[in-house]
């Protein structure tokens, strides 16, 4: 499962399940509209061997996100079993207007998540979650903490503090994106990775077709081990 943030529509992540390197793994596109001016939203691409079991979009009051969390639930088949997995996929608001002044909203944005996961866990008490996206906090932050305040474990906790950077502005490493599991998942990590194919190279000149600088952002990546 692959969760994505900033895409502008559905038709976006179909294109990219449709390149030479995605197509041969049938990648399902999941993306419902929000409310951003901008139109963004986030989304995901699930491969084809896993089962989309449910898609919900959970809007906050008083208009606290236009991007709302995107849950995706889905069953993935393993030799002993089929095993259900919940994904929260979420982009905070940014810091543009300021860290400080627009801390607090981001902070309530991770409270409404923490609300959904003990949601999830009333109705499923052996759920595994992940919440994930772009949090635009760092990792050392209110919204982190108010998100672990429910019992969620940050992936990041094992790695080195040289190795817990997703993001460089004005030569300053940072982390603004994040994922944290459940304690019913946690004991699956095996594997932690953030993919530096972005933030540690320059800015594509002209007619550039590598991989690299495609975003500002780095991706992170877990691998769980059943």
């Amino acid at each position: 499962m692959i969760g994505l943030q900033e895409v502008e529509h559905v038709g976006i992540l179909e294109d990219l399940a449709d390149t030479t390197q995605l197509s041969p793994f049938a990648y399902q596109a999941v993306l419902l509209e929000g409310t951003d001016s901008r139109g963004i939203d986030v989304g995901y691409l699930v491969r084809g061997d896993v089962q989309i079991l449910d898609v919900k979009q959970f809007p906050a009051p008083e208009e606290l996100t236009s991007r709302p969390p995107l849950l995706l639930k889905v069953g993935v088949k393993l030799e002993s079993g089929t095993r259900t997995l919940y994904l929260l996929n979420n982009h905070f608001l940014s810091m543009s207007g300021g860290e400080l002044a627009t801390a607090p909203r981001r902070v309530a944005q991770a409270a409404w998540n923490a609300g959904l996961v003990e949601q999830i866990l009333a109705e499923d008490p052996n759920a595994q979650i992940i919440v994930m996206g772009d949090l635009n906090s760092y990792y050392i932050s209110a919204p982190n903490d108010t998100l672990r305040d429910p019992g969620l474990v940050h992936v990041f906790d094992d790695l080195k503090p040289e190795e817990r950077y997703t993001y460089i502005y004005q030569g300053i490493a940072q982390v603004l994106d994040h994922m944290l599991v459940n304690e019913n998942l946690a004991p699956a990590i095996s594997r932690v990775d953030i993919l530096h194919v972005n933030s540690d190279f320059p800015l594509q000149l002209p007619g550039d077709t590598s991989v690299m600088h495609k975003s500002d952002h780095d991706p992170v990546v877990i691998t769980l081990d059943f």
